[in-house]
């Protein structure tokens, strides 16, 4: 099933500090607040500013390996595989649009991973010329594996850097860190839901 988003929101990562947000904040900017039930830190959702896909694996699935840190790559092959089939390197670019999958121990934590989801990398998120596009979270319980994961369609910097619990100065610090380490798929969503699709095992 495919949704479009029709109202703003910040989504907490699932054992993320409610305090990490200005809530007085968001709700006269009419931004809700909501978590998910996967961790990591904070996005930024609105119209036509991603697109958000769910996976499912049940216990067993070949898919869902015991480590953690490696259950992440196959999915993240498969958004680098749709993003790769769309975007492809203007010529004379040298080299940009280059897809790269993260694997794992390779990306330190950053000074913002933690309270937000595109200011920091994983094992299995997906960069677009360095700059991260698709994250990726899960939650593991014993009816099996929720993997969440989403790609900026838009810069959203500025609209979750309003919403974060900062004084101007930190606010500032992390609106800059967002816009330098993330990135967008320059594609239009269904095209980029049905690459994602088609793309799937």
């Amino acid at each position: 099933m495919v949704c479009d988003v029709n109202e703003q929101a910040v989504v907490l990562g699932s054992t993320q500090a409610e305090t990490d947000i200005d809530l007085p904040r968001c709700e006269q900017l009419g931004i809700s607040v909501v978590r998910r039930r996967s961790g990591g830190g904070a996005v930024f959702v609105g119209p036509r500013a991603q697109v958000w896909i769910d996976v499912f694996l049940p216990p067993g699935d070949p898919l869902s390996a015991r480590d953690v840190g490696q259950s992440f790559l196959w999915f993240g092959q498969v958004w680098a595989e749709a993003i790769s089939a769309l975007i492809a390197p203007a010529e004379g670019d040298g080299g940009r649009g280059v897809v790269t999958v993260i694997q794992p121990g390779t990306t330190p934590p950053t000074p913002w991973s933690r309270m937000l989801c595109f200011g920091g990398l994983g094992a299995g998120e997906v960069t677009l010329d360095g700059r991260k596009v698709v994250g990726i979270s899960q939650k593991r319980d014993r009816s099996g594996s929720w993997l969440h994961s989403m790609a900026l369609l838009r810069a959203t910097s500025e609209d979750l850097g309003a919403c974060l619990a900062l004084d101007e100065n930190a606010r500032s610090l992390a609106v800059s860190w967002l816009r330098g380490y993330s990135g967008v798929v320059v594609t239009p969503a269904q095209s980029l839901v049905e690459a994602v699709f088609a793309s799937l095992p």
